[in-house]
This record gives structure tokens, C-alpha cells and sequence, in this order.
């Protein structure tokens, strides 16, 4: 990995993701990007409802220059973290319009789950995940145990997103003393293209020199979440890694059920792509 963007919700301290992100960052020897987004007021007048008062914009136009001159304190963090390399940045734009531009620059994104802030909601989470396109570390705000990719869980059922977050991981597994391959019934998807043989996710990593114990899932849709973190909670996993997908493609910010579940209910950091 050769860049870490990370959300930093609050500009005055770090939060447990953008630790997290530092963590990583120092294992990879990697730049990590600290952002922080202020999110423009909408006007409400012509719904008949009461305009936004001139002191909101002004508060929210203060905000940004408060982020912006909290730079010195994160710098201060960054260097005590052990980083040589950082970077905060303030982006005034909506949450997930503001980390997709953002994520273009690098090569990973850090998110926080948990927590009553409205940006750790799943529904933010996966509408961030779904638009921005980068793999994703989601970390629960009440984790704290250090970064370490000692034992990683991988969650596949076969789908493309599964298979792309497995991509993205590989430079994680090639780290891991442990790999546990919990498997699920594969869907079945409509593909123009008939590949013989077909792909294998156990021989792709084993083409990579990956060696691994493999879990075969037998749970429905309705239990998939819960399933595969009691699987990866047996394994002891430090990481689970697996795709992020939507179930209804209609409301493409609407995450599976299996994904919204771990998400919402995850102990241990999770690496998704769509």
C-alpha cells in the first residue's frame, strides 16, 4: 500500500480510526492522509419551512477555519505516532462527493464504525463504500487492539466484489502467519463471458503463495452476517476481509444484508470493496 486516506471526524483529537490509520501507515511505511470534511448548510426556505439563519453559515464558515488551523496539532500527533510522512487536509463538500475525489489519491480508505455520530452510520458507511470505489478499512470506534494482520478471516460467496476486496488485500495476506477462508454458497450471476476452467478464489491464492484452512459457511441470507463474524471471531481474526455488495441494486447506497450486519455489529476492523 503506498497511500492511507483516513476520515478524521474530529479535528481537535484523534478518534480510533485515524489511530488505526497511523497504525497501518507505520506498517507499510506508508503517507497517511488526515481529512476532514465540513458539509454544506442547504437552505430550507423554499420548502416552507425557516431559512437557516445567518449565524449558522458563519458558524459553519468558522468551523472550517478552525479544521484548517488545527493542522500544527495534527502534525504534532502525526510525528509522535512514529509517521514520516502525513498530510491534513479539509474539504468543504459532501461526506461521500468529498472522500471519493479524495480517495482517488491513494490507495486505501480508513472509516470508524460506531459511536451516535451520524458519518458511523452504516447507511454512511456504505453509501462512502458503494461511490468511492477504494477498499476500505472499517474500524469499530470501541476496538483497541493495535493494527495487526497476524490471522485475517476472508469472507467469499464468489462474487465480483468479494473477489476484488480480496485483490485489494493481497499485500495484507502476504503479511498474515494465518488465513481462514470462510466460504459461502456461491451466487449465481449472469456472466456474457463462460471461462474454462473457471476462476477459483483457493487457487488465486494459491497462485500467490498463500497458504490457508478453509470454513465452509452454511448460512442463508438472513444469518450470512452474524455467521461470518462468529466465524472469524473463532478463528480469532485480527482482520476480516470481504466485499461489500448491494442487495438492491435500485438503491445502489443500500449495502446486503450480510454487510450491513457485519458492519453494524463488527469487533474487529473490516477490509471491504465494492
Amino acid at each position: 500500500m503506498y497511500g492511507i486516506l483516513a476520515y478524521a471526524s474530529n479535528y481537535s483529537k484523534p478518534t480510533r480510526g485515524l489511530q488505526y490509520a497511523a497504525e497501518v501507515a507505520n506498517i507499510f511505511a506508508s503517507p497517511l492522509t488526515a481529512i476532514f470534511v465540513s458539509e454544506p448548510i442547504v437552505p430550507l426556505s423554499p420548502l416552507g419551512i425557516t431559512p437557516v439563519p445567518p449565524e449558522i453559515y458563519a458558524s459553519a464558515a468558522e468551523v472550517v477555519v478552525q479544521a484548517q488551523a488545527a493542522e500544527p496539532v495534527f502534525a504534532r500527533w502525526a510525528g509522535s505516532a512514529g509517521l514520516e510522512r502525513f498530510r491534513w487536509q479539509v474539504a468543504t463538500g459532501y461526506f461521500s462527493a468529498a472522500l471519493t475525489a479524495a480517495a482517488n489519491w491513494h490507495d486505501a480508505l480508513v472509516l470508524e464504525s460506531g459511536g451516535t455520530m451520524p458519518w458511523n452510520s452504516v447507511g454512511m458507511l456504505g453509501h462512502a463504500l458503494i461511490h468511492c470505489g477504494a477498499p476500505c478499512f472499517v474500524v469499530p470506534d470501541r476496538h483497541g487492539k493495535a493494527a495487526c494482520f497476524d490471522t485475517i478471516a476472508i469472507a467469499s460467496h464468489g462474487s465480483p466484489e468479494s473477489i476484488r476486496a480480496v485483490q485489494s488485500a493481497l499485500p495484507l495476506l502476504k503479511r498474515a502467519q494465518r488465513i481462514v477462508l470462510i466460504k459461502g454458497t456461491a451466487r449465481d450471476a449472469f456472466s456474457p463471458v463462460d471461462f474454462r476452467p473457471v476462476f477459483s478464489i483457493e487457487e488465486h491464492l494459491r497462485q500467490h503463495g498463500l497458504h490457508f484452512a478453509t470454513r465452509v459457511l452454511d448460512a442463508g441470507d438472513t444469518d450470512a452476517g452474524k455467521a461470518i463474524l462468529a466465524a472469524a471471531s473463532e478463528a480469532n481474526a485480527d482482520l476480516l476481509v470481504m466485499g461489500a455488495y448491494g442487495r438492491a441494486r435500485f438503491s445502489e447506497w443500500m449495502l446486503g444484508g450480510a454487510t450491513r450486519h457485519v458492519l453494524g455489529h463488527a469487533a474487529l476492523p473490516v477490509f471491504v470493496r465494492h
